[in-house]
């Protein structure tokens, strides 16, 4: 056993001192001023959708060694919107997988010999003693930066902030695109509505990855209730259904789940916690009630803003619909 722990020691003061051999910059993260290197050849991410796949869309999926993901039905990992939008998995890539939530495996990180490691401000925080010891760790404080900073951070800390530029900029067009088709987007109420029977509410979304960030972006509203959330989401039972009503509902279904594979069972699930929701919805009942697939949109990634701006554009410039009055 002392041989072991002898090793391990060993083998950690090589991994640290490889890991900070490198020309290095400092670096604000939300743990402090860290040195990392200019160039990192061996990341660690410790989450697949906010970190991973924005490391995949600038173009440095070979930089990535390890990388925190989820479990399929018959216990697959897979790196959730990776595997979605780009095709990008552990098993076509040289990826590691380091463990689902709160099961990462930090023998697996320290034998990967990361140069950079990339968590989450309040999500990875009792992890950051051992993993500094292994490599530069920084934690990303994404509520704090927003949807762009945080992804501007990943670009930054990867050194890819080019290829994140130029995907802001194509965004902005498709932003300025959908005004122009949309003009009259500041005069139309949007709300993002999940049911969830199994709990027996249904949560009124604020913060919905790119979906939200694209709402925002164009100018739609949304219902008060909503907008004036300080958090993510508001847990609704069904009497407050009413409050959350708008021109347009958007619920999304995700293939991957039991019960959440297509609209018809999302409309189900609505209809067991809310019996005769749709007549008491103006959206629903005015067949302005919007169903996506989850995943494509519900991620950190330039690709999901895209596919969100698709998929709105397409339900909603240049249809005629029946406003809520207010």
């Amino acid at each position: 056993m002392k041989l072991l722990l002898a090793a391990a020691a060993i083998l950690g003061g090589l991994l640290t001192a490889s890991a900070w051999a490198q020309e290095t910059r400092p670096f604000e993260a939300a743990n402090g001023t860290i040195d990392i290197p200019v160039e990192p050849l061996r990341i660690v991410s410790l989450h697949d959708l906010s970190i991973t796949l924005p490391l995949v869309e600038f173009g440095a999926t070979n930089h990535v060694v390890g990388s925190h993901g989820r479990l399929e039905e018959d216990n697959i990992p897979y790196i959730r919107g990776a595997k979605e939008l780009y095709e990008t998995s552990f098993d076509n890539t040289d990826i590691k997988f380091l463990g689902v939530f709160n099961e990462i495996d930090l023998e697996l990180i320290a034998g990967l010999e990361p140069d950079l490691i990339i968590g989450r401000s309040g999500n990875d925080d009792a992890l950051l003693p051992n993993l500094e010891k292994l490599a530069p760790t920084i934690l990303i404080d994404q509520r704090g930066l927003g949807f762009f900073g945080a992804l501007q951070a990943v670009a930054d800390a990867a050194g890819v902030l080019p290829e994140y530029e130029h995907l802001r900029a194509r965004y902005d067009a498709q932003v300025a695109e959908f005004k122009r088709l949309v003009p009259n987007a500041a005069n139309i109420s949007v709300a993002i509505l999940q049911p969830w029977p199994d709990d027996g509410y249904i949560a009124a979304s604020k913060d919905y990855y790119a979906l939200s960030q694209l709402l925002d972006d164009v100018g739609f509203t949304r219902p008060t209730i909503i907008a004036e959330l300080e958090k993510g989401s508001l847990d609704l039972s069904p009497e407050f259904l009413p409050e959350v009503d708008a021109d347009f509902i958007v619920s999304t279904y995700e293939p991957l789940y039991p019960d959440e594979r297509s609209p018809a069972e999302i409309r189900a699930a609505f209809e067991k916690i809310a019996p005769g929701y749709c007549q008491a919805l103006h959206a629903c009942s005015n067949n302005q009630h919007i169903f996506l697939h989850r995943t494509p949109i519900y991620s950190s990634s330039f690709k999901s803003l895209e596919t969100a701006y698709l998929q709105l554009l397409t339900h909603i410039a240049g249809r005629a619909f029946l406003p809520l009055s207010k």
